[in-house]
């Protein structure tokens, strides 16, 4: 597919929800502990998995050492959005794109000036006290060394993430369903068709085109209406050029 054809079928539409994948924030200089080379090297540094570290029993029963992995591995790693975001944001100015809805939690669309950005698994640049509901900016987090204690009440701020294990706030699928379902456009950026972001979106979806960015090519490709093999920071922003 040529990029004649993206820019036709994007500015042909007039309501797309955008699907973010976890490639977009690792091409984005974001952590990814789904890489192989990352979760060995996170379980020879911690003597974890990166699945056992990030779920709600470690954080509950080891803080000190869920918060070292936390800073370390998260805060030190938040990347930067990259000019796939702001190609969005800008079809989102004009109307096109009406949201965009990611599981990642490093906030890039919300950091790149997005506005209905739905993060299902929520984002590190939200923090709350769960016990007197003080709120914490993403600063306060990366400054405090160890466990973060609230300067109000002295309980642990709580990064206001999905840890495995806990359930999804059900506003947030309710949401990212809605959209789904009103689309005329579904915009896949940096995942598969297979991935499980993919999957909860089209099951709702009745409008008329599927578009996908993706680096790797994968058997799913066919369900797409178009398909680019790439990376969606090099192929979307095509479409002002």
């Amino acid at each position: 597919m040529n990029i004649d054809s993206l820019k036709q079928a994007i500015m042909s539409s007039n309501r797309i929800v955008c699907l973010l994948g976890r490639r977009m924030a690792a091409d984005c200089g974001c952590f990814d502990y789904r890489d192989s080379d990352n979760a060995y090297a996170i379980e020879m540094n911690y003597g974890y998995s990166p699945e056992e570290i990030f779920s709600a029993a470690f954080y509950n029963t080891r803080p000190r050492l869920f918060f070292e992995y936390y800073h370390r591995e998260i805060l030190d790693k938040l990347g930067e959005p990259c000019e796939a975001h702001y190609t969005l944001k800008r079809l989102e100015d004009e109307g096109k794109v009406k949201a965009v809805i990611t599981r990642s939690i490093y906030g890039l669309p919300r950091r790149a000036g997005i506005r209905n950005a739905i993060e299902i698994h929520g984002s590190v640049y939200e923090n709350k006290c769960p016990h007197c509901g003080a709120l914490y900016d993403v600063s306060f987090m990366k400054q405090c060394e160890g466990v973060p204690f609230c300067t109000n009440c002295g309980a642990v701020v709580r990064p206001q993430i999905v840890l495995d294990g806990e359930m999804i706030p059900n506003e947030k699928i309710t949401a990212s369903a809605w959209e789904s379902g009103q689309a005329d456009t579904l915009l896949v950026l940096g995942c598969s068709l297979q991935s499980t972001l993919a999957r909860n979106s089209i099951k709702y979806f009745e409008g008329n085109k599927i578009i996908l960015i993706n680096e790797e090519e994968n058997y799913s490709d066919s369900i797409a209406d178009l398909a680019f093999c790439g990376k969606p920071r090099d192929v979307l922003p095509g479409i002002y050029t």
